[in-house]
């Protein structure tokens, strides 16, 4: 598993002082960027590539409540390659390695040109 440290910031507690669930969204997409550039040759450029992978589903677990204190990781890994897609499992672990919040999620490609899939090129996914 691809392991990226994650910032809590103030603004990503909520009135408990927990981390508000919305964000570990965002933190699971900082994680699959840092993924992309550290494990494989594919470097999407959403502004320039015309074929590229988007998200197309995501789940969440919410096991343990985290806070602002906490030292938190997401744990990046492929679970299966589809002919089309790409699926997730990201665990949020503590410094301990605890799992607060496990997420699956499902990345497709598409082509903006025809806005369809494309069969998942093999050179995307050298690891």
């Amino acid at each position: 598993m691809h392991k990226t440290p994650i910032q809590i910031r103030f603004n990503d507690i909520d009135m408990l002082g927990h981390v508000n669930n919305v964000m570990f969204g965002h933190y699971c997409d900082v994680a699959r960027s840092d993924f992309f550039l550290n494990t494989t040759i594919y470097r999407p450029d959403f502004f320039k590539d015309d074929k590229m992978l988007i998200l197309v589903h995501t789940e969440y677990d919410f096991i343990i409540p985290c806070f602002m204190t906490d030292k938190l990781f997401v744990q990046t890994c492929i679970e299966k390659k589809g002919q089309r897609s790409l699926h997730f499992l990201q665990e949020i672990v503590d410094e301990k390695g605890i799992v607060r919040v496990r997420s699956r999620s499902v990345m497709s490609t598409f082509d903006k040109a025809t806005g369809k899939s494309f069969p998942l090129p093999k050179e995307w996914l050298t690891l």
